[in-house]
C-alpha cells in the first residue's frame, strides 16, 4: 500500500512537471511576440507586411532595430549622442543607463519601417507618459513628456507607410519603476489588431470572473462551516481566488487608461502578494501545527511581504528610485523560495499520508514553481500576444487545484454526512422500536399489576365493612383501627384508578384525521347539554361564522379534552353559572376557549394544574389526572393550552390548534 501511495506521488510529479512545461513551451513557439517579430532589411529598417490584402490576419512586432536616446527628448529629423541599438523588452527601466541606478528619466525610441498601405499600431503601456510621431507629424500621446504629466494607457493608433517612415516615440518616467516602451508595439490590418485586442480580452476576462466565482463558492462554504471551526482552507481559497481576480484586470485598466501614477500597478503587486499569502497560510494549516514555530515564521514573512508591496512602492519610486531593480530581485525570489518551501511541505506531508486531495495540491505547487522557473529563463525573451505570462497561468492552474480539492473535500463530507444520517435514522428507528417495546411491557405491566391488586384490595374494603357492621364485640379502638384500615382502602382503589385511567389513555392509538372542530363542538353540546343542565348550569357554544374550521387531529381524544374541561368547570361553578365553549381563528391556529363563571384557581396554584396527580377538588375526591392528560393531548395534536383564572370570578382554558392547510 505505501509503495503504491509513493508511486502515485512520483507520477503526480512527474505528471505535474511534464504537463506545465509542455504548456509552457508551446506558448513559447505560439503565443511569443518575440518569434513573430518584424524582420529587419540589411539597413536597419524594420520590414512591414503589405497592406493589399494578403497579409489581412497578420500581426507583426517591432522588436528589433531601435535606437534609443538615453535622457535625451528628440523631435522628428533631431539628431541625438550615445545611440544605443536595443530591442523592446532588452531593458524594463532606464536603470542601466544611470550610475545609481535609478529608473527615472526620460527618453527618445527611433525606428525606420518599411511597407505600403494603412497600418494600425497597438503600443501597449509605456510608462509613465509619451508621444508618438509618424512621417514627422505627432499621431498619438499618453499624457504629457514635458511637462511631465504621468498616464499609462494603451495606445491604439493608424499611420501610412509608403516606402520608409520614421517612428518615433518620446518617453518620460519619475514615478514608476518601469521605465521606457517595455512591451513590443503590434502591427498590422485594424480588423487584425482588433480581433489581438478582443482575444486578450476575453482571455483575462475569463480568468477574472472564473477566479472570482470561485471566490463566491469558496466565500458561500466558509460561512455555511464557519461554526464548526474547520473551514479555514475554505476562506483562504476564496481570498486567493479574489485577489487573482483582482490582479488579472490591469489589462482593462490599462486599455481605458490611468492617470493614478503607479496606484495600479501597487493594486496588482499586492494582490499578487496576498494571493501567495493565501497559498501560504492553506499549506500551513494542512502541513504544520497551529501555533507552531514553523507556522509562525511563514506567516509572519508572508504578512510582511504583502504590507511592503503595498506601502514601500509608494514611496520607493520616488524617496529611493536607486532600489527599484534590487526590490524587483527581491520579490522574485521571494515568490521562488516560497513556491519550494510550499512544495516540500506538501511533498512531505504527501509521503507521510497520501491521497487524491494532498495529489492536487502538490501538481498545483509544482506548475506554479514551473511556471517561475520558465518567468526567468525566458526573461526578455518571452512576452505573450494573445494570453497570459507564465506566472499567471501557474497561479490560476494552483487555483484550479485548490478549488478540485475543496470540490473533493466537501463531496467527502457529504458523502461521510448522509452515511451518518443513515445510520442515524438506522440508530433512531432502532432505539424508538425499542423504547416502544419497552412501553408496551411497562403499560402491560401496569395493567396487570392493577387488575391483580383489584380483587384483594375489594376484599378488604367488603370484610372490613362486614366487621363494621358486627360491631358488638369491639371496643372504641378496634373501630378506630379499622376505620383507618378503611380509609387507606379507599385511597389504594382511588390510586388503581388512576393507574387504569392512565394506562387505558396511554394504550390508545392514535387515529389522526382531517377533523372539523365546529362540527366537532355542536356534537358535544348536543350530547352533554342534558347533564350539565341537571347540574343547574347553562351550556353555551359560540362558533364565529360557522364556517367550518379544520385541524388534522383523533376525534374521540378531542372529545375527552373537552369533557374533561366541561365536568372540571361543572364541579367548580355553582348552580345558576354558565360555561362556555367559543371557537375562532388566529395567526394560522384555531383557538378554542372553555370558560365558567365558578370558583376559579388560585394563582399560586395555577403554575401546577397541568401536572400530573395535582387536584384541588374537594373533599380531595379527584386523581389529578384530568388536565394532566388533557394537556398530553394537546401536545400531541402540536398544540397548546393556557390558564386564567382569577378567583371567585371564574376559569378560562385557551387551546391552540394548528389549522390544516
Amino acid at each position: 500500500m505505501r509503495r503504491t501511495a509513493d508511486l502515485w506521488t512520483f507520477f503526480t510529479l512527474f505528471t505535474a512537471c511534464a504537463v506545465a512545461s509542455a504548456l509552457f513551451g508551446l506558448l513559447y513557439h505560439f503565443d511569443n511576440k518575440y518569434t513573430t517579430a518584424a524582420p529587419l532589411s540589411q539597413d536597419g529598417a524594420a520590414v512591414l507586411t503589405a497592406q493589399d490584402g494578403t497579409g489581412s490576419g497578420e500581426i507583426t512586432w517591432l522588436v528589433q532595430g531601435w535606437e534609443f536616446y538615453p535622457d535625451q527628448l528628440l523631435g522628428p529629423g533631431e539628431t541625438g549622442r550615445d545611440a544605443q541599438s536595443v530591442s523592446i523588452g532588452q531593458y524594463f527601466s532606464f536603470a542601466a543607463f544611470h550610475g545609481d541606478g535609478s529608473p527615472h528619466g526620460a527618453g527618445t525610441y527611433r525606428l525606420t519601417v518599411r511597407g505600403d498601405g494603412i497600418y494600425t499600431m497597438l503600443l501597449p503601456e509605456v510608462f509613465s507618459a509619451c508621444a508618438v510621431y509618424a512621417g514627422g507629424e505627432q499621431i498619438a500621446a499618453s499624457g504629457s513628456v514635458a511637462p511631465y504629466v504621468p498616464q499609462i494607457r494603451d495606445l491604439v493608433f493608424s499611420f501610412e507607410v509608403h516606402g520608409e517612415t520614421e517612428l518615433l516615440i518620446q518617453t518620460a518616467n519619475y514615478t514608476h519603476y518601469y521605465s521606457g516602451v517595455t512591451y513590443p508595439p503590434a502591427v498590422g490590418t485594424g480588423e487584425a489588431v482588433s480581433r489581438l485586442i478582443a482575444v486578450r480580452m476575453l482571455f483575462y476576462g475569463f480568468l477574472a470572473f472564473t477566479s472570482l466565482a470561485l471566490a463566491l463558492f469558496a466565500a458561500v462554504i466558509w460561512f455555511g462551516t464557519r461554526k464548526t471551526g474547520a473551514s479555514g482552507e475554505n476562506f483562504w481559497l476564496g481570498i486567493l481566488g479574489l485577489s487573482f481576480s483582482l490582479r488579472v484586470c490591469y489589462p482593462f485598466i490599462h486599455m481605458l487608461g490611468s492617470s493614478g501614477q503607479s496606484a495600479a500597478y501597487v493594486l496588482e503587486n499586492t494582490m499578487a502578494a496576498l494571493g501567495l499569502f493565501c497559498i501560504v497560510r492553506t499549506v500551513s494549516l494542512l502541513c504544520l501545527e497551529t501555533g507552531s514555530l514553523a507556522e509562525r515564521v511563514l506567516t509572519g514573512i508572508a504578512g510582511g511581504f504583502v504590507a511592503v508591496a503595498g506601502v514601500f512602492p509608494l514611496w520607493m519610486t520616488t524617496g529611493l528610485p536607486g532600489f527599484v531593480p534590487v526590490y524587483g530581485q527581491i520579490l522574485y525570489w521571494y515568490k521562488a523560495a516560497a513556491a519550494v518551501a510550499m512544495t516540500v511541505l506538501v511533498l512531505c506531508r504527501s509521503v507521510k499520508r497520501s491521497s487524491g486531495q494532498e495529489r492536487l495540491l502538490l501538481a498545483g505547487l509544482l506548475a506554479y514553481a514551473v511556471s517561475l522557473v520558465f518567468h526567468a529563463l525566458c526573461l526578455g525573451r518571452y512576452e505573450p500576444a494573445y494570453t497570459g505570462w507564465y506566472e499567471e497561468w501557474g497561479t490560476y492552474f494552483l487555483i484550479l487545484c485548490f478549488a478540485a480539492r475543496m470540490a473533493l473535500k466537501n463531496m467527502e463530507i457529504l458523502r461521510e454526512n448522509r452515511r451518518l444520517n443513515e445510520h442515524l435514522q438506522e440508530e433512531i428507528a432502532r432505539k424508538t422500536e425499542s423504547l416502544s417495546r419497552l412501553l408496551e411491557e411497562r403499560r402491560l405491566l401496569l395493567s396487570a399489576f392493577a387488575h391483580d391488586l383489584k380483587t384483594p384490595v375489594t376484599s378488604i374494603h367488603t370484610f372490613t365493612r362486614l366487621v363494621e357492621m358486627d360491631s358488638a364485640g369491639l371496643d372504641e379502638e378496634s373501630r378506630q383501627y379499622l376505620d383507618v384500615i378503611r380509609r387507606k382502602t379507599a385511597e389504594i382503589q382511588e390510586q388503581l384508578s388512576t393507574l387504569r385511567e392512565f394506562t387505558r389513555f396511554d394504550s390508545a392509538p392514535p387515529s389522526f384525521e382531517p377533523l372539523d372542530l365546529c362540527g366537532l363542538l355542536r356534537e358535544f353540546c348536543a350530547a352533554n347539554e342534558p347533564d350539565v343542565d341537571a347540574c343547574g348550569l347553562s351550556l353555551e357554544l359560540q362558533t364565529g361564522d360557522g364556517r367550518p374550521v379544520m385541524v388534522y387531529g383523533d376525534r374521540q381524544k378531542l372529545t375527552s379534552v373537552l369533557q374533561n374541561l366541561v365536568f372540571n368547570a361543572v364541579s367548580f361553578t355553582p348552580e345558576g353559572g354558565c360555561i362556555r365553549l367559543s371557537l375562532g381563528r388566529k395567526e394560522g391556529f384555531a383557538v378554542l376557549r372553555v370558560e365558567d363563571n365558578g370558583a376559579g384557581i388560585a394563582q399560586e396554584d395555577l403554575p401546577y394544574i397541568f401536572d400530573r396527580l395535582f387536584t384541588h377538588r374537594p373533599q380531595e375526591d379527584g386523581s389529578g389526572m384530568g388536565l394532566f392528560l388533557v394537556k398530553s393531548v394537546v401536545t400531541e395534536h402540536k398544540g397548546t393550552i393556557e390558564a386564567d383564572s382569577e378567583p371567585g370570578k371564574g376559569s378560562a382554558f385557551t387551546i391552540r390548534l394548528p389549522l390544516l392547510t
